[in-house]
């Protein structure tokens, strides 16, 4: 494939790959630098695309991939972050608007230990249970227990005021 065909191929997908980057990671920077990535990685791989069915599903797929090992990184090199006022916005579900839900849920979502708080936002960013277990080590089961809580604990937490 040459510099022609990758550019018609693979550059129309790069804003909704961002997108999706940015749901997943939620920092403009990393979204960024996830798609960069994903470009160099396909670049290189370039002679093994001409026989893709659907470029945009395989670019997905990868983004995904890379995602995931940010989460990783970030988790072990950054255990003590803490959720901005933008990242708890954008991370919010969009069912949930107004700013006095928002506020309630930075709230909520602050005073969570650090371990409840990255797998309700991973949650909240669409990730599945698999990704989450990949990415926290922890077991599906137990995943699905501390949303269910969580979730429930906001519920009674939000109706307190």
């Amino acid at each position: 494939m040459n510099h022609a065909e990758f550019k018609k191929r693979f550059l129309p997908l790069q804003k909704m790959l961002y997108r999706e980057a940015y749901r997943v990671l939620c920092d403009r920077f990393e979204a960024e630098d996830a798609v960069q990535n994903l470009y160099v990685k396909l670049w290189e791989r370039r002679e093994e695309l001409n026989s893709l069915v659907s470029p945009e599903a395989y670019c997905r797929t990868m983004l995904r991939n890379i995602c995931i090992d940010r989460w990783r990184f970030i988790r072990a090199h950054d255990c003590d972050v803490e959720l901005s006022a933008e990242e708890v916005s954008c991370c919010s579900p969009p069912e949930i608007e107004g700013n006095e839900v928002r506020e309630c849920l930075e709230h909520f979502l602050a005073g969570l230990p650090e371990q409840q708080r990255r797998v309700m936002k991973m949650s909240m960013n669409g990730c599945g249970i698999e990704e989450i277990e990949c990415i926290t080590g922890l077991s599906q089961t137990n995943i699905r227990v501390i949303l269910s809580r969580l979730r429930r604990k906001f519920r009674e937490y939000y109706n307190k005021l």
